[in-house]
């Protein structure tokens, strides 16, 4: 079994195989960081599409999750 996958085009701000996970991610991450969530989509979009030619795509979803905690994470300071 192969799987296939496209990148997004800018027209239609598709990400195929992403769209199951998409809007679910979105909430969440939106919620627990108080971001907007049109920003969230936009960068776990470009994440999607940054995995778009890797071989094994069953790890993806968690690999942009990753990737969006990162940048909405933020640094705690002591005091």
């Amino acid at each position: 079994m192969s799987v296939v996958a496209e990148p997004a085009t800018a027209d239609d701000g598709a990400v195929p195989g992403a769209d199951a996970v998409l809007g679910p991610l979105v909430a969440r991450l939106a919620q627990e960081y108080g971001a907007d969530p049109v920003e969230v989509r936009a960068r776990a979009v470009a994440a999607f599409a940054a995995f778009a030619g890797a071989r094994v795509q069953a790890f993806v979803p968690i690999l942009v999750e990753k990737r969006l905690r990162e940048r909405y994470r933020v640094p705690r300071t002591a005091g």
